[in-house]
């Protein structure tokens, strides 16, 4: 037997599936999950089918994903394109089944007669599917019509549920058995995904006599640390700036040091004592081989660097002071990493060992050709099992707000935790926190759940990370965040800082948090880690955060005094 319908013999019930919003495609498979059942029959009785589909088998790549209601050769083609694993038809429709069989995909096509049997006999299908079970007689009608058949074996659906499905299964000649029941239309249509997961695990309970344990294979359990490399992937830069608070106008030199949001992130996680892997393209000269010893000299993996490209991107910044904001030029493009194409870098290998990939919106943000590079990351990064984080970090002065939500929102059903500043989910996503004004540093905790809400139910997301900054003046900054976890939410102690330099600040936060999430620490345990390392970043010159996982400990256990350590 093929060991699609093997697997589908040992999870024994099929959720059939009707998506009219590809939003709720991701939340709704991971219930699921959850549920203890990694499987789903997607009807393409709507035009969301296609496009469900494809982005379930991408952020589940372990899930049993199938199209159902297939009535034309162009369906099977689209449904098998899009990453299903199976076909299912109402009724016996040759071309649909020779073309399934001459493509090697198993087809379960309706049989509601002894000549369906016997056609699918013919062309040697194992499974067939008796459909509409309740209304053709039960399991009665399906004895009788199994009766001369051998070893083939029936999934019967239409009517299903939790009161007779035992009925159905304790017949030997009945594979599985396909249900709506605990997926029904209300229940994805109100968002309702709790409930779907309560009513699966209720139908794993049913079939098999025990709780669900399938959901195992899907989320870390919270006691097993996660082992291997971070990678991360992004564009690293030389940073010019006029000493002290000099303006650029003013400036007769400037200082230069090297940075870089994930680039920023690595070297956290590498202070942290986790392994970390940074991942670029930069030029074979000096300039390129001094950026790439400023991350060594912290312990990144700097191994899978691509060479190549003529330069280093630039950044000029200007610090604020009191009432005058900090600035920030670009001078990055045609650098080696914004003219970077796909073969430059191999995933499968630079994933080698990995446990988490890490990326920032700022990197599509450099190009189409960096947005597909992205892309094929994210997804040899799920193919893996590996956990994928990404910071929005929207920046204007790279692409639009339309740009970005359209090319970012293909990017993050591959993301399980999402980080964001105060801002970038209204720039990047237009969900805006209701109650709040960022300028006058008014933020409403009510809001900003609201926005996590919205981010995690429309993509799916395991976790939701905000950090949330009240701005007094340049100088001084009023520094907490939020953390929205299966439902729940957190949110850190708040910090009054005075600046040093806030470049970074959300990067440390980022990297705070991956190393809490790794190290298995509580929600509100990793949220106020998080939080403090990047109160402590923005006291340190330069882009990285060189501060200990004792001294953020310290912060976090309570003690901002800042006196001598002697």
């Amino acid at each position: 037997m093929h060991e699609v319908l093997e697997r589908l013999h040992e999870l024994k019930i099929i959720p059939v599936v009707k998506i009219n919003d590809v939003e709720k495609a991701i939340p709704l498979a991971q219930a699921l999950c959850l549920g203890g059942l990694p499987c789903a029959e997607i009807t393409f009785r709507t035009a969301q089918a296609e496009e469900a589909i494809r982005r379930i088998a991408v952020a589940f790549p372990e899930m049993l994903v199938g199209a159902g209601t297939v009535l034309t050769i162009e369906q099977v083609d689209k449904a098998v394109a899009a990453g299903a694993r199976f076909i299912v038809s109402p009724g016996f429709n040759p071309r649909v089944v020779d073309h399934c069989i001459a493509l090697g995909i198993p087809i379960t096509p309706g049989c509601s007669s002894p000549s369906d049997v016997e056609q699918a006999l013919e062309r040697g299908l194992e499974v067939v599917k008796f459909f509409p079970a309740e209304n053709l007689g039960g399991v009665s009608m399906l004895k009788a019509i199994s009766g001369p058949y051998g070893g083939l074996k029936f999934i019967p659906t239409g009517g299903i549920n939790a009161k007779n499905i035992s009925e159905y299964l304790a017949f030997t000649k009945v594979l599985a058995c396909g249900g709506s029941w605990m997926v029904k239309d209300e229940l994805i249509n109100d968002s309702d995904f709790d409930t779907i997961e309560k009513l699966t695990r209720e139908a794993v309970q049913i079939v098999s006599g025990k709780a669900a344990t399938q959901a195992e294979t899907f989320v870390k359990a919270a006691n097993v640390p996660l082992a291997g490399k971070v990678v991360t992937f992004g564009e690293i830069m030389l940073r010019l700036a006029p000493l002290g608070y000099y303006r650029f106008v003013q400036a007769e030199t400037f200082d230069a040091t090297y940075g870089g949001g994930e680039a920023n992130v690595a070297v956290s996680l590498a202070n942290f004592g986790l392994d970390a892997r940074y991942v670029t393209k930069l030029p074979i000269h000096e300039i390129g081989q001094a950026a790439v010893d400023s991350l060594r000299r912290y312990g990144v993996d700097t191994s899978k660097i691509v060479r190549g490209g003529k330069r280093v991107g630039i950044y000029f910044l200007e610090k604020g002071a009191s009432q005058r904001a900090s600035k920030v030029i670009y001078d990055r493009a045609n650098s080696s990493i914004a003219e970077a194409t796909t073969t430059d870098f191999d995933w499968a290998n630079i994933f080698d060992g990995a446990c988490w990939f890490h990326f920032t919106g700022i990197t599509p943000a450099l190009g189409d050709n960096v947005a597909e590079i992205c892309m094929e990351a994210c997804k040899e990064a799920k193919r893996r099992g590996l956990t994928v984080s990404c910071d929005l970090n929207y920046r204007k002065n790279l692409w639009s707000r339309e740009k970005a939500g359209t090319v970012m929102a293909r990017l993050m059903p591959y993301v399980d935790i999402c980080i964001a500043n105060e801002e970038d989910a209204k720039d990047v996503f237009g969900i805006a926190a209701d109650d709040s004004d960022i300028t006058n540093g008014k933020l409403s905790h009510d809001g900003y759940k609201e926005v996590a809400k919205q981010l995690a139910d429309r993509f799916g997301f395991e976790k939701v990370a905000i950090t949330l900054r009240g701005s007094i003046s340049a100088n001084d900054n009023r520094w907490a965040g939020m953390l929205y976890d299966k439902g729940d939410y957190y949110f850190s102690k708040e910090y009054t800082i005075h600046i040093v330099d806030r470049v970074g600040g959300g990067d440390s936060f980022g990297g705070g948090l991956i190393y809490s999430l790794i190290s298995n620490k509580a929600p509100q345990e990793a949220l106020e880690f998080a939080v403090s390392a990047s109160c402590l970043k923005h006291t340190i010159e330069g882009d990285f955060n060189q501060i200990s996982t004792a001294e953020v400990d310290k912060l976090a256990a309570g003690d901002a005094t800042g006196r001598v350590q002697r």
